[in-house]
């Protein structure tokens, strides 16, 4: 299953984003079901914030705050890619026995009902405003306290969450949400390129 995974992900390089900054890296985006003329930018920095579980594991800041605050964000890895032929490459490879298939239960899952996520989000940004200093329990790679071979394990601190920038980027995405539900849109993927 790990290998399905790790291989979707190396494809999702081609897909295009909708996010147009300037900035470099892989970034989520958001799929609704239908056409709207709602604003569908998902916030770059909180792109971030999400992508890191890639690397970081439970070290990640998403992680991190997972645990602080009893959330489950895992919601947000559920990423689509709408790549056939990654399918029929892991096919190839002996990794999956059907391409179309598991591409059939791959568009199905990757399938988030517009309720869901703003629920999540919701949760979410309420946690954080009750728990106001909760960027000061995250832990960094410039932790003193953490022992030297351990904060290779962490991301670097950056102001993100301190600054109020990241509070304003889940009010952002909730609001994109909040229109998209308001449009009819019943599910979202989240694609990542």
């Amino acid at each position: 299953m790990k290998t399905i995974i790790l291989l979707i992900s190396a494809f999702t390089f081609l897909i295009q984003p909708t996010n147009t900054n300037n900035e470099m890296g892989m970034y989520y985006y958001l799929i609704p079901d239908r056409e709207t003329n709602c604003k569908d930018d998902f916030p770059s920095r909180l792109s971030y914030f999400f992508e890191q579980v890639g690397g970081y594991d439970e070290y990640a800041t998403v992680s991190q705050l997972e645990d602080q605050l009893q959330i489950e964000l895992s919601l947000f890895q559920n990423t689509y890619n709408d790549d056939y032929s990654s399918f029929e490459f892991m096919e190839e490879m002996g990794n999956i026995e059907n391409a179309e298939k598991e591409f059939i239960k791959h568009k199905e899952k990757t399938k988030i009902t517009t309720e869901s996520i703003l629920n999540v989000l919701l949760e979410f940004q309420k946690k954080l405003n009750i728990d106001k200093d909760f960027y000061k329990k995250l832990n960094f790679n410039d932790n003193n306290n953490l022992p030297q071979d351990m904060k290779i394990l962490y991301p670097p601190r950056i102001d993100y969450y301190s600054n109020g920038n990241f509070l304003k980027d889940i009010n952002s995405l909730i609001k994109v949400i909040q229109c998209y539900k308001q449009n009819g849109v019943e599910y979202v993927r989240l694609g990542y390129a």
